[in-house]
């Protein structure tokens, strides 16, 4: 049971690290994003025949192998640069948002979900309640939201970009307040590096996530 207790115990530095290195790979994926968009580099990547899927095979098997690492006996040094590249690797993907989406759009659904994480990182932090259910309830929600879409998909069945996009945003933020609970209490006495690369990971994905639902929701641009 996760509570307020094991919060009040983590260092001011493991919080420093985790945030930091969040933060990190954020700047990682919006520079790669931006240089690839500019330099015009992003097109002729595309061409690469599967380049999709060999993206995605490589984030799955480095965030399976960065959990690996945490009960192994591999330098903190292994975990940042696996990190490094996931973030590099993400930044190609976030790049075709530039070709859908305005500027405007972007930065906006940037520094809502920069506040509105920040919210959930207090909640998570403060809350006395048990956040276990409500993350294990959200994580099949997310599941079953993932088997839908891909259903919907294969028979081409019509979707409500906007109401899936609200459901996603509700679903992260019971996994982001959860997250973070679990953070407090997986850093609890402890100053492993291993550990706060890990769940920098963790809360780097939930604060992408969220970014796209809430930049789905303000709408496309308008050609």
């Amino acid at each position: 049971m996760y509570t307020n207790n094991y919060s009040n115990s983590v260092s001011t530095n493991s919080l420093y690290k985790v945030y930091s290195w969040m933060m990190v790979g954020l700047g990682i994926t919006a520079i790669t994003s931006a240089l690839l968009y500019a330099s015009g580099i992003f097109m002729l990547i595309i061409q690469i025949p599967m380049i999709s899927l060999l993206l995605l095979i490589v984030q799955i098997s480095l965030t399976i192998s960065m959990g690996r690492q945490l009960s192994r006996n591999t330098p903190a040094s292994t975990m940042k640069t696996m990190f490094i590249v996931y973030s590099l690797t993400m930044g190609i993907n976030m790049t075709s948002l530039a070709y859908v989406y305005s500027a405007g759009q972007i930065a906006a659904a940037f520094g809502i979900s920069a506040i509105y994480f920040a919210c959930l990182a207090i909640i998570g932090k403060t809350t006395k309640m048990d956040l276990s259910k409500v993350g294990n309830i959200c994580l099949i929600g997310l599941i079953a939201m993932i088997f839908s879409q891909f259903f919907f998909m294969l028979f081409r069945v019509g979707m409500d970009v906007r109401l899936w996009s609200v459901i996603g945003l509700l679903l992260f933020t019971g996994l982001t307040a959860w997250d973070i609970q679990k953070m407090n209490y997986m850093l609890d006495g402890y100053e492993d590096e291993k550990i706060s690369i890990y769940m920098a990971l963790q809360l780097y994905l939930d604060f992408l996530n969220i970014f796209l639902y809430i930049l789905r929701l303000l709408g496309r641009r308008d050609d």
